[in-house]
């Protein structure tokens, strides 16, 4: 069949499928289970994906492989036609896709600052297969992020990130760029790519995230635009401003032509979090599981967010294109935290007979608790102030030598740099009683005596706690890459390429140093026995760091608090060194003499012995063939990669500090370095086939791998002596023998790890049966086999004395060992509804299912332990929800857009013993796995535009003012939700103009 035949057949073939492509798409998506999915975008301009590849210097390759197909075919683009709005932007998603070289999913802004959403990562949640948490870091069930945080691909965190296809990353001891830190305003679409092909660039075993920006040539001439927004949250009840201005021209001059751009962005926002705790259940003396205490938090959140984007493009010739980019975030976070808690001892905890109780099965419903000497309860204050920054500068050429070859080269320097400090403040109190009803999935409510914890006489200073963190990172990449393409045959095309980079990371962490003032354990040894000294500590701390927190309008009034506490204030936590110098050094005549708690604070130095050094090089080839047989429209690439990666660290031994055995060490340090090389080939083959007009059938086999984060590489290793669990050394013992001792080690990282590794397969099915209008439905399976998983694993080695002795200590450390299954399925959908008697009404839809198994021999710290020593059966991987699912519902006809978009994803595995659920009580371990539950939000926007130059409109975020809950599994005390969080509805009404 020739062209033009084809072209007549597929122009009547559409008109049919117009007429009944609702009605099959939904009898596809009902015989599927769920309503498939597609992603979008907010706004269009007339420069299309398909219309400008052939102009700029870095296009995606799904638009360049769209323009050779069509000039293989003859198509012509009609330039003249403009189709702007979200129906712009939803078609530009679906040809990424359509005509991308493997799967690839998308979310196109073609109008300047229109991505969807207010940060880059709840954009990403909207495509099929990533999902996110929210929550301020992974792993920490305890701080509720609003604009989410955590990208995972298919369920893995192993997520490569770029930026306009070369890396990007933040400092924070990862390896990818954290994306709430980057301004959306600057985006002018987002690309997942969830296989690969040989000339991609490494690392992204769950996916590869690549975000692009507007070049000059993307626009025909002159292009102003602007933005402004008040952003309003409803329960911190704070207004803050955001705004964007671009500005974009081209020229025509005696050297050729050339364009600059510019775009510069700036965003605020404040949000508050209010949340709620149960803590682990114990079985106290009379058998009876009881909560270990409970929490109540509110936090304050305020971020900026700056970002600045300078490119440049020059085309001498036409065969000849240079270009040049800069690209800078910045990022600033400050929040504080107002927390009350309870932290009784379990085992001590009795359930007051004289009040009305309920205990069903033997696991504590409510009553009244009571603890020998009163139950300990706690405030703290907790603030965090961090900055961040992530700096770009690219250069790159692109010359066409003919009609058929062209060769680019590219350079690139990324710097990157995080400094942050996380101080907690804590006063205590032992209040007479505490009064719990558990109500199942509603917040529990807790009261205790409020005339007690008015009074400011019955508090102690607590604890303070710091954490710094001071990161630095950068980068130099080079790459140049050669295509040739053939007029006939089988074989379309070859490409090969090079690339090398030369990575250097700085990572100072300190930990988290927990210092206490005064704890109940410690009277009778470190202080007198008897009342714990009171906040003035005789005058000598000013007690206006402490004020008397009511915890106005608490979980929005739908959850009550025990009364009004004594707190410290933010500026006792911000004010680190000094104001922790002043309560330590206050509390020193307190302390028994000998105590070791009777000397001057000392501050947490951010010195050599917590300095991380990282040294990476990577050098990188690949050969690549595309093929494809025109008459059968069958097209494919097949290829392989071959990476070389050497890495030296550099770090500190630290020795044990056991004074009864001296001969081992006196907590000295001494610095190790360790290098490491491996190589990876990696395979790759794509093949996409239109086997009848506007169906393809698509599969993908690659071998994909991911480097160990900085952060599990560090060459850091501390030493452990203790005395043998049961023996006590005979009075007058100043040295003990080495087998009364055990000597252990435990490490978060290894530097000798190697890539985690997958062998990743894709197959789909992909419906075009409205491709003008923007419809389509496709069905997408995929599945990876992992190995090389990171897990902790106990082995001996052997190190020194300074006695000159050699001593083996049992070191725990991450390793790679195990292997992981991930299959699952990916379901999308989106139409116009044009049939309609009332025009502009569209949907889209995306619903993802994946199941995981893992084998992970030998793995003894990750194991999970209930409080009772008992175990677990086997676990998901974490990270991964079963189902995920995104709609929106959009309407768009003369000046109005609208739009209406629900994300929602299942329960998952959030960590395994993390803060608050690990701990040793009676010699028993314990470490609960904590999944976060189910999680939907609804988000919407409403537009109108003035005309075609200005529009004013309102977004928000969290309509349904969703309610994040995590969950705790014990065998004994059985299921529990842990905790609950509630946030802000926000609303930013946006003022939007373009010339």
């Amino acid at each position: 069949m020739n062209d033009r035949s084809s072209n007549k057949v597929r122009q009547q073939t559409s008109a049919q499928l117009r007429r009944t492509g609702l009605s099959m798409a939904i009898a596809m998506s009902v015989a599927m289970l769920y309503v498939p999915a597609q992603a979008w975008a907010q706004q269009a301009t007339p420069t299309a994906a398909g219309s400008q590849g052939a102009d700029q210097a870095v296009p995606s390759k799904a638009v360049t492989k769209k323009a050779r197909t069509n000039q293989k075919k003859g198509a012509t683009q009609l330039g003249a036609v403009v189709v702007t709005g979200i129906r712009a932007s939803v078609e530009a998603a679906q040809d990424v896709k359509r005509y991308a070289d493997t799967f690839v999913d998308s979310v196109s802004a073609t109008d300047i600052g229109a991505l969807p959403d207010r940060s880059v990562t709840d954009t990403l949640a909207r495509i099929p297969g990533v999902t996110i948490d929210h929550f301020l870091s992974q792993g920490d069930p305890e701080h509720f992020s609003a604009e989410g945080n955590g990208v995972q691909v298919r369920g893995l965190t192993q997520v490569r990130s770029e930026l306009n296809g070369g890396d990007s990353f933040s400092a924070n001891g990862g390896r990818a760029l954290s994306f709430q830190d980057v301004p959306p305003e600057l985006m002018s679409g987002v690309d997942v790519y969830k296989n690969q092909t040989a000339d991609m660039i490494e690392g992204g075993l769950g996916g590869t995230v690549n975000l692009r920006t507007f070049m000059p040539f993307d626009f025909q001439g002159q292009k102003i635009a602007a933005s402004v927004s008040e952003n309003y949250g409803n329960f911190v009840e704070k207004y803050k401003p955001s705004g964007s201005v671009l500005y974009s021209n081209r020229w025509h001059t005696s050297l050729g032509e050339m364009g600059f751009l510019i775009d510069v962005a700036d965003s605020q926002l404040s949000t508050r979090t209010d949340g709620l705790f149960v803590r682990p259940f114990f079985k106290n003396a009379s058998g009876t599981w009881v909560p270990r205490g409970a929490d109540w938090r509110t936090l304050l959140y305020d971020r900026k967010r700056d970002g600045t984007y300078l490119a440049y493009q020059w085309r001498p010739t036409d065969n000849l294109d240079f270009y040049a980019t800069a690209f800078q975030s910045k990022y600033h976070e400050v929040w504080n935290e107002d927390a009350i808690f309870v932290s009784n001892d379990p085992t001590q905890v009795a359930v007051d007979a004289s009040q009305p109780s309920q205990v069903n099965g033997g696991v504590f419903q409510s009553g009244r608790l009571t603890q020998p000497g009163g139950m300990p309860m706690g405030t703290d204050i907790r603030a965090s102030n961090s900055h961040s920054k992530t700096t770009d500068f690219s250069t790159g050429m692109k010359w066409r030598l003919g009609t058929a070859t062209e060769l680019t080269s590219a350079v690139q320097f990324v710097k990157a740099t995080t400094n942050s400090l996380d101080s907690t403040v804590s006063l205590g109190t032992n209040v007479p009683y505490i009064d719990v009803a558990l109500n199942g999935t509603k917040p529990p409510h807790i009261g205790v005596d409020s005339d007690f914890t008015g009074n400011p006489a019955n508090y102690y200073w607590g604890f303070t706690m710091d954490h710094q963190d001071q990161n630095y990172a950068k980068e130099l990449a080079w790459r140049a890459d050669i295509k040739h393409s053939f007029d006939d045959g089988f074989v379309q095309g070859v490409r090969g390429g090079v690339r090398l980079t030369n990575r250097f990371a700085d990572n100072i962490d300190t930990g988290y140093n927990w210092v206490p003032v005064f704890q109940t354990w410690m009277q009778g040894w470190a202080i007198p026995s008897g009342a714990l000294p009171g906040l003035d500590l005789n005058g000598k701390v000013n007690t206006s760091l402490v004020h008397l927190d009511t915890f106005n309008n608490f979980y929005r009034g739908g959850a009550g608090i025990p009364g009004a506490f004594y707190a410290p204030v933010p500026s006792t936590a911000l004010g680190y060194p000094a104001s922790y110098a002043d309560i330590h050094n206050a509390a020193i005549p307190y302390y028994l003499a000998g105590s070791g708690y009777d000397v001057p604070y000392k501050q947490t130095l951010l010195d050599a012995a917590h300095t991380n050094l990282q040294h990476e090089k990577t050098y990188a080839a690949y050969a690549m063939l595309d093929f494809g047989v025109d008459d059968a429209n069958l097209s494919g690439n097949i290829g392989v990669r071959a990476v070389r990666t050497t890495n030296a660290a550099q770090g500190f031994l630290v020795y044990p500090n056991q004074s009864l055995a001296p001969y081992l060490g006196t907590g000295q340090t001494s610095p190790i370095s360790a290098r490491n090389e491996y190589t990876d080939i990696l395979p790759s083959l794509n093949v996409k086939w239109e086997f009848a007009p506007n169906l393809i059938t698509r599969f993908a086999f690659s071998k994909a791998v991911a480097r160990p984060d900085f952060s599990q590489m560090q060459a850091y290793q501390i030493l452990n002596a203790g005395v043998v669990s049961g023996y006590t050394p005979p009075p007058g013992t100043t040295t003990l023998p080495i087998d009364k001792l055990t000597l252990t080690g435990t490490s978060n990282s290894n530097p000798y790890l190697t890539p985690m590794k997958a062998n990743q397969f894709d197959l789909s099915l992909e419906w075009y049966f409205d491709q003008a209008r923007g419809g389509m439905a496709w069905i997408n399976l995929f599945r990876k086999s992992l190995s090389n998983y990171f897990r902790n694993e106990s082995e001996f080695v052997t190190y020194p004395g300074i006695d000159g002795n050699n001593y083996q200590y049992l070191i725990t450390r991450p390793v790679n060992i195990g292997k992981a299954t991930i299959n699952g399925a990916e379901i999308g959908w989106n139409e116009f509804f044009d049939f309609l008697p009332v025009k502009g009404f569209g949907m889209s839809a995306n619903y993802t299912y994946i199941r995981s198994r893992t084998h992970v021999p030998n793995d003894t710290t990750a194991v999970p332990l209930d409080t009772d020593g008992s175990t677990y059966g086997s676990l998901p991987a974490d990270g991964l929800s079963r189902d995920s699912l995104n709609v929106a519902g959009f309407y768009e006809h003369g000046p109005w857009q609208i739009r209406l978009a629900y994300n929602w994803r299942s329960q998952y595995l959030l960590s395994i013993g993390p803060n608050g659920y690990n701990g040793t009580d009676n010699n028993i371990p314990w470490k609960l796995p904590v999944f976060a539950d189910a999680y939907g939000q609804l988000d919407g926007s409403i537009f109108y535009s003035f005309n075609k130059h200005v529009k004013l409109g309102l977004e928000m975020n969290n309509l349904n003012n969703a309610e994040q809950r995590t969950i705790m599994y014990q065998n004994g005390a059985g299921k529990h939700i842990t905790s609950w969080y509630v946030n802000d509805t926000r609303y930013a009404l946006t003022l939007r103009a373009t010339f």
